[in-house]
Formats: structure tokens, sequence, C-alpha cells
């Protein structure tokens, strides 16, 4: 059976409350346009549902803190190379929990379209 992923050393999975706040927050994010902004925040809400479902995996767990690690990023408008070491980290997230958490897994890659429109 495959490994879960390890949650040593590595903070909780962001709540459902948590993702709701980014979502907040990135509405304000005047350096998006007003429909990213909303596509974005609209996305994590829909994460934030994945996340509160019984079934909910450790890979959710993990892709649900490597999206928040991204959206902080971006909303904070951090340096390119940190955003861009944020979003690997996401997509290598993606990689292992394609098959555990599909929901999930469908939710953060439009989310990395959505952040590929803009070329990030």
């Amino acid at each position: 059976m495959p490994e879960e992923p390890s949650q040593s050393g590595e903070p909780d999975r962001p709540s459902a409350e948590e993702i709701e706040e980014l979502a907040r927050r990135l509405r304000d994010a005047e350096h998006l346009t007003p429909e990213v902004r909303e596509e974005m925040a609209g996305l994590l809400r829909e994460l934030a549902v994945a996340l509160e479902t019984p079934d909910a995996s450790a890979h959710a767990d993990q892709l649900a803190r490597s999206a928040a690690q991204l959206v902080r990023a971006l909303h904070d408008q951090h340096e390119p190379g940190l955003i861009d070491a944020a979003r690997e980290r996401l997509e290598a997230a993606v990689a292992r929990a394609e098959s555990r958490a599909p929901v999930a897994t469908d939710i953060v890659l439009r989310l990395i379209d959505t952040l590929s429109s803009l070329g990030i």
C-alpha cells in the first residue's frame, strides 16, 4: 500500500476557515484582475468544501497546505522566485495526490491553470 505523505515537521493543513479567509483576502489583491481574483477565490472555496468531506486524505491536506502557501505568496506579492518555488511544490503535491485525492487535485489543477494564464 502506498505511503501517506509524511506529516512530521510540516504544519497542520489549513482549516476550511483559513482557506476561506485566503479567498476573502485574495479578492482584495488589486494587482490581480477582478476576474482572476473571483476565479481563484471560487476555487479556494471549492477546496475548503472538499477538505471538509469525511474522506479527505492526507494527500488532500498536503494539497491544501501547498495551495495556501502559493496563494499567500501571490497575495503578498513575493518575488517571482518564491512564487515559482511555491508553484513547483504545489505541482509536486498534485503529482503525489492525483489518485488519492481526485476532487482536491482537480480543484488545484484548475487553480494552476488560472495562474498559468497570468504567466505565473
